[in-house]
């Protein structure tokens, strides 16, 4: 797989030609981010290659960010020095509760006490750029729970949390165990009422809630997910890896074993699609409405001119609800509102 990846990466301004027409020496890249999975199982040896191969291609002089997801498990020694080394300077931490039996009811390998020993090791290392990942609105989470880790997370030294509301999607474990009876989903207004909190907690502690499922201490947004929210350009590399121009996205083959023999055979991993005009205003929508500034009218004109006029009187609906703010100039969904994110971007989208 390492192998693949550096193919793909060595091929990457050819496949890409849209994204780098003016680029007579190495594209610089904004950010890196490696996720997608668990990067942090690679070993030295594996992500020194995968680095060489960046470098081979690139120009990360100006880099900003770089970062790693990590299971709490993998963070030692040996692993944070690798890292340092490279120049990754961020970590986001798949730490999911620190109530152990939900740990084990998730099927995570690692525990409470690797978590919070994993957030200590990081910062000997210089590590002070982290994130950590939590869930809410699971059956075994209580909102007094939920509360405990919210405090918890505001001294714990990590200046950016991502909280994600369980899912239970099909052909996942948790979707087999639902189908069987053995388990059920727990009522929308479970996780509303610990979403509703977490936007509490984000303001007596002085936290950003710049997205819909991200918070961070102030100056400390993730740079390359913002990317992605704003609707700016990126390449996607590995099994399953998206990409985007601005007007074409590009989906890499998920299958790990056909990606890999398609790369080593010379063969294209990917499919295309080129998106109209709709499309593009759609997940402008997505992605934009999630964001504490929502979307500027003016850029969904210029996407589809006359869409204000059109959406004129849905947009003075859902303003009367309180589902959108009262600004002239943007599109934005109030604090109180965003958990209703979904039902409102319908509402604003077009055919």
């Amino acid at each position: 797989m390492v192998a693949a990846i550096c193919i793909e990466l060595d091929q990457s301004r050819s496949n890409h030609p849209t994204l780098f027409t003016n680029c007579n020496d190495q594209p610089k890249l904004h950010t890196v981010y490696f996720g997608g999975g668990s990067p942090s199982v690679l070993t030295p040896q594996e992500l020194h290659r995968i680095f060489e191969a960046i470098h081979r291609n690139f120009n990360l002089d100006d880099t900003l960010e770089i970062t790693l997801e990590a299971n709490p498990e993998d963070l030692n020694a040996l692993n944070l020095a690798t890292w340092k080394s490279l120049g990754i300077n961020r970590l986001s931490i798949g730490i999911q509760s620190l109530d152990d039996t939900e740990l084990q009811w998730m099927n995570r390998k690692h525990t409470s006490m690797q978590s919070r020993e994993a957030l200590a090791l990081a910062a000997t290392y210089g590590f002070h750029n982290v994130s950590i990942d939590l869930i809410y609105g699971s059956e075994k989470k209580s909102l007094s729970q939920w509360k405990e880790e919210l405090n918890w997370a505001a001294n714990c030294g990590a200046t950016h949390l991502s909280c994600y509301a369980m899912t239970i999607e099909d052909k996942t474990t948790f979707g087999h165990r639902t189908e069987k009876g053995l388990m059920k989903a727990p009522p929308d207004e479970h996780a509303e009422a610990q979403f509703q909190y977490l936007g509490q907690w984000a303001a007596r502690e002085q936290w950003e809630h710049y997205e819909i499922s991200n918070l961070c201490i102030p100056g400390h947004r993730a740079m390359h997910n913002s990317h992605y929210w704003e609707g700016h350009p990126y390449i996607g590399v590995g099994p399953s890896a998206h990409a985007f121009n601005g007007t074409h996205r590009r989906w890499n083959i998920a299958q790990n074993h056909i990606y890999m023999e398609k790369l080593n055979r010379g063969e294209i991993t990917y499919e295309e699609e080129s998106l109209s005009a709709s499309d593009q205003l759609n997940e402008r929508l997505m992605t934009g409405l999630r964001l504490i500034n929502g979307v500027q009218l003016s850029d969904l004109e210029l996407i589809c001119p006359g869409y204000g006029e059109k959406k004129k009187d849905i947009i003075e609906k859902l303003k009367s609800r309180g589902w959108l703010g009262d600004d002239a100039a943007r599109l934005i969904i109030p604090m109180e509102s965003r958990f209703l994110c979904d039902a409102i971007t319908v509402e604003l989208m077009v055919d």
